[in-house]
């Protein structure tokens, strides 16, 4: 059965790895948000991470040539290259330069599946709510997690513990 064209939202398909709860390594997928004019790369960041903090339970991934729908409180995290393997239209990355966070800590996250990855939480909460505890403990789903080459979404479920570095 084959969708009627005023029933399909157009979408980009953006290349991700992704790691699921219990599972031993990460897999190359897709995940497909909506095909809408972006000012840089952070946008469609953001909108990735928008599509795993909304309400709905599910979203479609593609793995290989496969679409399936994957229940969300299976994704370990999800990994984003930075820069490379960007659909064309998303050169250049003009809104991480305009984006400024008033502070960043430098963390070790380890994880239930043994793992651990190093990175960067960035933060603009309250100055009163300046430590590193107070952004984890914000409500959502998934931590933002930047590393030199990647960015990341950890749900929040699979960390078992986060270490600050010097």
């Amino acid at each position: 059965m084959d969708a009627k064209p005023e029933l399909v939202v157009p979408t980009v398909a953006v290349p991700v790895h992704l790691a699921l709860t219990g599972q031993p390594a990460a897999i190359a997928a897709e995940l497909f948000v909506a095909d809408v004019p972006r000012n840089g790369r952070a946008q469609l960041l953001d909108d990735l991470a928008d599509m795993l903090e909304s309400t709905s339970e599910f979203v479609p991934v593609r793995v290989g040539r496969t679409v399936r729908l994957y229940a969300k409180h299976a994704i370990a995290w999800i990994c984003v290259r930075r820069r490379d393997d960007v659909p064309s239209d998303y050169d250049g990355d003009p809104s991480e330069v305009i984006v400024l966070y008033d502070r960043q800590h430098r963390v070790a996250v380890e994880l239930r599946s043994g793992g651990a990855i190093a990175g960067v939480l960035f933060d603009s909460s309250p100055s009163d709510h300046p430590r590193a505890v107070d952004h984890l403990n914000r409500s959502g789903r998934f931590v933002r997690l930047w590393t030199a080459s990647e960015h990341y979404l950890i749900h929040n479920v699979e960390i078992l513990h986060v270490t600050e570095q010097e």
